[in-house]
């Protein structure tokens, strides 16, 4: 894989997989917080404290694992686009 598809891949993700996981870490910290959050994310207007940390929770574990991603494909992918020089195999001299 060469240097060019490298920053490729590592740029997709982080537009598909980093910036959405920064948008859930907002909307855990709403929730954490208590402010008055968008319809679609207030399911139960009755909801106790202990269901808001529930939910805040896993929108905090679920926007880790998509930050994690792209920085996995950013290291994997730059080690793999190490160019490994062929080793030259001159013959031996005669003898």
């Amino acid at each position: 894989m060469n240097r060019t598809t490298a920053i490729i891949l590592t740029i997709a993700t982080t537009l598909f997989c980093g910036l959405p996981g920064i948008g859930l870490i907002c909307f855990a910290v709403l929730g954490l917080v208590g402010t008055n959050m968008p319809e679609f994310y207030q399911q139960n207007p009755n909801a106790s404290p202990g269901q808001a940390w529930l939910g805040a929770g896993m929108f905090f574990c679920v926007s880790f694992i998509l930050l994690l991603i792209p920085i996995v494909v950013g290291v994997i992918s730059f080690r793999m686009s190490k160019t490994e020089e062929p080793a030259i195999i001159e013959p031996l001299p005669p003898a």
